[in-house]
């Protein structure tokens, strides 16, 4: 049975797996090579910065995408292969769910996300696959963008940047990837060294520091370090002397010396935490799940927004072709922000809105399944009387 690599199944085995020579790697400004190289530093592994971008990612993968078609004035929801591909299994190894964060991750640390569209024969679509590369590059070859690929350390493919989404964040000078992580590596670099002199201090206030002094004759040096050796070995280290407690014979004393380690203050700290916060636009309540409902339509419409809109425009253009999009063909990321409002508000909202949301709407707004023929207008009873009998009703009644 023939075994095929990881990359062999999601890019086949094309013979132009790698650049030509007639292609030329493309300029941008300031005569600079298009290439980029995703940080690969300690970053992944500072909680502060993990907590952010799960927060992020674990609440983006929770949009919705929606295959629609708008044409001629009339718009239509398209459940075909497509979308199902879209939100329930992108590609053979990822649910929608896990390739939704990780493509938001991506976005995230990297500042750089991308997903290479796969096709059959027909250009028909069959897989997404999010990327882990070590290098990209933009070549121009046959009138047209390509971005060669590299993996680990000699792995290569070149393949069109138009069967690329390509995400970005913090956009850079040369207009096509995004920007540097180096103010967020600057910062992690300081936050570490604070993180080191608090362990740091932590290990001195721990440990006994003094002289210790004999009364005896003039002792050899090899007699001192016996001392001090023998003394540490008897009563510092803990693994021996679990209780704490030594002696000493009137030949010897000791002498503690006090050691005040400094380290940043609490103010410092949280400026330092603050920073990340505010790098990745979010606050303490909304990683901790304590926020407030107009606290997370904040954090709604200036992060998670942003990314359904890119991640619009972009799963649109690059998966359709012009006809299709000619014809209406688009595709929508969508989050029920209502899900996250008060039940003051639910309740208000489903109140006066009967006759624009279906029965299903209405129950989705509270975590409710859909029912059956639930997909039509629910005829508010009350609204319809008022407006037919006008204020003569209340007096016809009273008849």
């Amino acid at each position: 049975m023939e075994r095929r690599s990881l990359l062999g199944r999601i890019f086949g085995t094309e013979k132009d797996s790698t650049a030509p020579a007639t292609s030329e790697q493309i300029e941008v400004v300031e005569g600079q090579k298009a290439t980029f190289t995703p940080y690969k530093g300690n970053f992944h592994e500072d909680p502060d910065v993990l907590a952010c971008v799960d927060t992020i990612a674990r609440n983006g993968a929770k949009m919705h995408p929606r295959h629609i078609r708008n044409f001629k004035g009339k718009m239509e929801n398209v459940k075909d292969s497509l979308y199902k591909l879209l939100a329930k299994q992108p590609n053979e190894i990822q649910n929608a769910y896990k390739f939704y964060y990780q493509v938001i991750t991506d976005l995230e640390l990297y500042n750089n996300s991308l997903v290479y569209i796969q096709r059959d024969e027909n250009l028909k679509v069959t897989g997404l696959y999010p990327l882990e590369y070590n290098e990209i590059k933009l070549y121009e070859y046959q009138d047209r963008i390509w971005i060669k690929f590299r993996f680990g350390r000699s792995k290569e493919r070149f393949v069109p940047y138009d069967r690329c989404i390509h995400l970005t964040k913090f956009l850079g000078k040369d207009g096509m990837f995004g920007g540097s992580s180096q103010p967020i590596i600057k910062l992690l670099d300081i936050k570490h060294v604070l993180d080191e002199g608090i362990v740091n201090a932590i290990k001195t206030t721990q440990s006994i520091k003094g002289i210790l002094k004999s009364t005896k004759a003039m002792l050899k040096p090899e007699d001192v370090k016996r001392m001090r050796d023998q003394f540490v070995n008897d009563f510092i280290d803990y693994h021996k002397n679990k209780s704490g407690i030594g002696g000493l014979d009137a030949t010897t004393d000791f002498t503690p010396v006090k050691i005040e380690p400094q380290t940043a203050t609490d103010g410092q700290i949280k400026m330092f935490d603050e920073k990340v916060l505010k790098y990745f636009g979010v606050n303490e309540n909304i990683i901790q799940s304590k926020y407030s409902e107009d606290e997370w339509n904040a954090f709604y419409e200036s992060v998670l927004e942003p990314i359904g809109l890119q991640m619009s425009l972009e799963f649109s253009n690059k998966i359709f072709t012009p006809t299709e999009k000619n014809f209406g063909n688009e595709i929508l990321f969508e989050s029920n922000r209502l899900q996250y409002a008060s039940n003051r508000t639910k309740i208000e909202l489903v109140r006066y809105a009967s006759n624009i949301m279906t029965i299903n709407e209405q129950r989705e707004v509270f975590n409710l399944a859909p029912i059956e023929g639930g997909d039509v207008f629910m005829i508010d009873q009350n609204h319809t009387i008022n407006e037919e009998v006008g204020e003569g009703g209340e007096e016809d009644e009273g008849n």
